[in-house]
């Protein structure tokens, strides 16, 4: 797989990702915003598990 197809296929599913959410009907900066803002609160989310939900979870269990 060269680099042309590679930006090729992450172009198309960014694009459905668009369609899906209904980003393209926002402006560019609202869309960097809104796209930024999931992107936090995804890492916040997973650092979360792996410092809290993982460590109780292995105390709970015995391991």
């Amino acid at each position: 797989m060269d680099i042309r197809s590679l930006l090729s296929f992450l172009k198309y599913w960014y694009f459905r990702y668009t369609l899906v959410t209904e980003l393209y009907m926002v402006e560019e900066w609202e869309r960097n915003f809104i796209n930024i803002f999931l992107l936090v609160l995804f890492s916040l989310f997973f650092l979360f598990n792996y410092k809290v939900v993982l460590p109780l979870t292995q105390y709970i269990l015995g391991n």
